[in-house]
């Protein structure tokens, strides 16, 4: 019987996408593949995409809930590592991306002996990839960050996978912006908060186009999108999208990003040469956006303030700095991300 990849990842995107595309490379190479999610995450919406076997598990979330809420989870986490049981009978190995869902394919894989691999898309790790690192064969992680808690050879920085359709994406940045409805010959200033977007990068992003006269393009998220608009209404320069699926056109106007510093943000920035100001949200887990975002300042692509600290006046005058030192700024971003994750961390696997 041959041996099958189990891949395991979701509840929200970031731990989703990577997942899919290591999932997408098995299939080019007809490697068997059993993907495991969760029926609450987000990617039971994408199942029509997801190759080769599926299997959503009724998990919950461990963390931030009361007991009754723990104790919920436990016993699915538990009920999850029962079906895995049944429905994996011959040689496998598996690959874990973190959060709750994952966590009956690790306990199940440690308790069939079998090896265990890890991805972690952030600097600072989940409390799931903790838990499970002392277990694993090997641990790809996306930035160096990463090795003050994870450490040995068995470490290894693949970058994180992304969407094929952006690798591939390719057109003029003259161009980009026309089909976004915005003037060829003007720089470009993106602002965007993430999927969700971000009342405060927001509001900055209206203050920034008032204040600089410069072309803006804002992506505010839904929830936020009417109060965008009545802020803006008069203000010519600014063009907002609630949402945008095409970010491969978005990405090739922007020569400028004002936004988070999520994993996959930074590396799809990184991908397309754009340089950033980052204004990491000031909750995540860990700090890990500001951490993300600190390994670009370092190696020159970028620079990260504080939401504290992000003033008009600062934002203005760094982003400033970026236009005076765009294209050494543009190659430095450009150096962190690797197109070729998804190939590399399937090579490491099968290689074992």
């Amino acid at each position: 019987m041959r041996m099958k990849l189990v891949v395991s990842g979701g509840g929200t995107g970031g731990h989703f996408f990577p997942a899919l595309e290591v999932l997408r490379e098995a299939k080019e190479r007809k490697v068997e593949t059993l993907f495991v999610g969760t029926e609450r995450g987000i990617e039971r919406s994408f199942e029509p995409h997801i190759p080769g076997e599926k299997l959503f598990l009724k998990t919950y979330p461990l963390r931030g809930v009361p007991l009754k809420g723990r104790l919920k989870a436990l016993w699915s986490f538990w009920k999850g590592v029962l079906l895995l049981r049944s429905a994996l009978d011959g040689d496998f190995k598996s690959i874990v991306f973190g959060g709750y869902s994952s966590v009956p394919v690790g306990i199940h894989t440690l308790l069939s002996r079998k090896p265990l691999f890890l991805h972690e898309q952030n600097s600072v790790p989940s409390m799931t990839n903790r838990s499970f690192y002392p277990f694993a064969r090997k641990v790809f992680i996306t930035f160096e960050h990463t090795r003050k808690f994870f450490k040995g050879e068995h470490v290894i920085r693949t970058g994180l996978p992304l969407r094929k359709e952006l690798l591939e994406f390719k057109m003029e940045k003259g161009n980009a912006k026309e089909s976004l409805g915005l003037n060829p010959r003007s720089p470009l200033i993106l602002f965007m908060g993430g999927s969700q977007g971000a009342r405060f990068l927001n509001t900055l992003a209206v203050d920034f186009a008032k204040r600089t006269g410069a072309q803006v393009l804002l992506l505010s998220g839904k929830q936020d999108y009417e109060r965008v608009l009545d802020l803006s209404r008069g203000v010519e320069n600014v063009k907002a999208f609630p949402f945008r699926t095409d970010m491969g056109v978005i990405y090739s106007a922007t020569d400028v990003a004002v936004c988070r510093s999520g994993a996959g943000t930074v590396s799809e920035l990184s991908l397309f040469k754009i340089p950033a100001l980052f204004i990491p949200y000031p909750f995540s887990a860990g700090d890990h956006q500001y951490y993300n975002a600190k390994e670009i300042e370092e190696l020159g692509g970028g620079f990260v303030i504080r939401q504290e600290e992000a003033n008009l006046e600062k934002v203005v005058a760094l982003v400033d700095r970026i236009f005076s030192n765009i294209r050494t700024m543009s190659e430095a971003v450009g150096s962190f991300a690797n197109p070729y994750a998804p190939k590399s961390i399937l090579d490491e696997i099968l290689e074992d």
